[in-house]
């Protein structure tokens, strides 16, 4: 290995430790340990957005398949009385053959369409959840969802998960392997196929590329991201609301997108970087709470007009 892929190997490796530290660096502090999670939580839901964009799409639905396995995860969890993470695999699935379902209509048309299409439907799902009283709690939410509880690890004893600083390491450490498995589907063989769809979809099909299912198979992979990321929402919240002002909701998908573009779509890196920018800044400027949505609108056009992606 070179001396360049040695200091990267060590700095990635730096960052790991340090961000399975920050408990310890935090002293405990609750209220940021709390902002970790959901952030980690949050790069997750902009990482799955981004693994679209390798087709050459934007899906403003990710936000939709959150809430189809944050409901899953929470019935499975309350009234079925599964586990917590076998109920976040199934959640997580549950969305995929979701998407599944909806792939081949939805990837035969392109662009502004697709987006449109993505956004209308994340929107059903969340409405759906609004109504369906009996299963979701309706406009009221939904409480009591549980945490993974106290669990005996080895070495170290019985620890309660349900506490942030220490949901902190199963919310870090369930999105680190899940951005390890896009990082590597992204060098794999069929990251070539989807840079090929991207490049020229037409041209991809010519040479006999099966452009709709290699859509089908990156759509549905990033559903399934999105999915686990709604699931380890629930559990750390402990409650779902399914209202305009939730993180199901439109303006979500706003702001994903937003997260997405100020950290670069092109860099694998991207998603974390502009959600870890964005969230603090949001943190540090909570007494221009009503300014809030300007001040990340105009980082956003900035980077676009200074740094375009």
């Amino acid at each position: 290995m070179t001396k360049s892929g040695l200091a990267k190997v060590a700095l990635w490796v730096a960052v790991v430790v340090v961000v399975f530290l920050m408990p310890q660096l935090l002293s405990g502090n609750q209220y940021w340990l709390t902002v970790l999670c959901l952030l980690a939580i949050n790069t997750l839901m902009v990482s799955s957005l981004r693994s679209v964009t390798l087709i050459n799409e934007i899906s403003l639905g990710q936000v939709g398949f959150a809430v189809i396995a944050a409901y899953t995860h929470a019935t499975l969890m309350m009234k079925v009385g599964i586990s917590f993470w076998p109920s976040l695999l199934i959640s997580g699935l549950f969305s995929a053959l979701v998407a599944l379902l909806l792939a081949y209509p939805f990837l035969k048309v392109k662009g502004i369409y697709f987006s449109i299409l993505t956004l209308l439907t994340a929107e059903t799902f969340r409405l759906v959840a609004y109504y369906w009283t009996s299963i979701t709690g309706g406009s009221l939410g939904l409480t009591g969802v549980p945490g993974p509880g106290k669990q005996n690890i080895p070495f170290v004893g019985e620890v309660d998960f349900d506490r942030p600083n220490n949901y902190y390491y199963i919310a870090v450490g369930v999105v680190l392997v899940a951005l390890l498995i896009l990082y590597y589907a992204e060098r794999a063989y069929i990251s070539f196929q989807w840079r090929a769809i991207k490049d020229d979809n037409t041209l991809a099909g010519a040479i006999g590329i099966n452009v709709i299912g290699y859509k089908m198979v990156n759509f549905v992979l990033a559903a399934f991201m999105a999915g686990i990321s709604g699931a380890l929402f629930a559990s750390f919240q402990h409650n779902l609301s399914p209202d305009t002002t939730s993180r199901f909701s439109v303006t979500m998908s706003i702001y994903l997108l937003v997260y997405m573009v100020v950290g670069g779509k092109n860099y694998f890196i991207g998603p974390l970087v502009g959600t870890t920018v964005l969230t603090l800044l949001a943190e540090n400027t909570r007494s221009m709470q009503q300014y809030q949505p300007m001040i990340t609108g105009a980082i956003a056009i900035l980077v676009m007009i200074f740094m375009p992606m």
